[in-house]
């Protein structure tokens, strides 16, 4: 299962994530970190969802020590299979032992808010917005902006 600690990011990116924390804290977005870095192996569990099968799914799932789905979930969640997330730890680039990236969820206080309209600090703004804002003032590259939409993801421009 992947990693949701600030220590399993690139130090580089451990700073801009210390400056995006103090900023949301700062506008009173309450969020928590899903997730920093995974394995190989769970990316290609990930990125086969909504491509084969169930079956097929749930087996690349239950190598990677992820819980099955149900046929309704069964949806595509990524678009790659060379995320930021991914570390690899057994090549001889050390650049490769922390990860790149880093994922969000809203909260309302203990419940995850996953509608992107959501505005749990009330201030007129879709807090997944404005998350995206403060993440590409604090010098990241927010999911948020690319064609095929990734609203919970931050990473470095490596």
């Amino acid at each position: 299962m992947g990693s949701v600690l600030i220590a399993d990011l690139v130090p580089s990116l451990q700073d801009k994530y210390a400056a995006f924390d103090a900023e949301m804290k700062a506008r009173n977005i309450t969020y928590k970190v899903t997730c920093t870095s995974r394995s190989v192996v769970e990316q290609m569990a990930l990125y086969v969802m909504g491509r084969l099968s169930l079956v097929e799914v749930n087996r690349f799932r239950w190598m990677a020590g992820l819980w099955l789905l149900a046929y309704n979930d069964n949806k595509k969640v990524t678009w790659t299979l060379s995320s930021k997330h991914v570390t690899n730890m057994f090549d001889k680039d050390l650049n490769n032992d922390l990860a790149h990236a880093f994922d969000i969820v809203i909260l309302n206080g203990r419940d995850a808010v996953w509608d992107l309209k959501a505005d749990v600090n009330a201030n007129e703004i879709s807090d997944y917005e404005e998350a995206g804002q403060i993440g590409e003032v604090c010098g990241l590259v927010w999911g948020g902006r690319w064609k095929n939409a990734d609203y919970v993801h931050f990473e470095e421009n490596v």
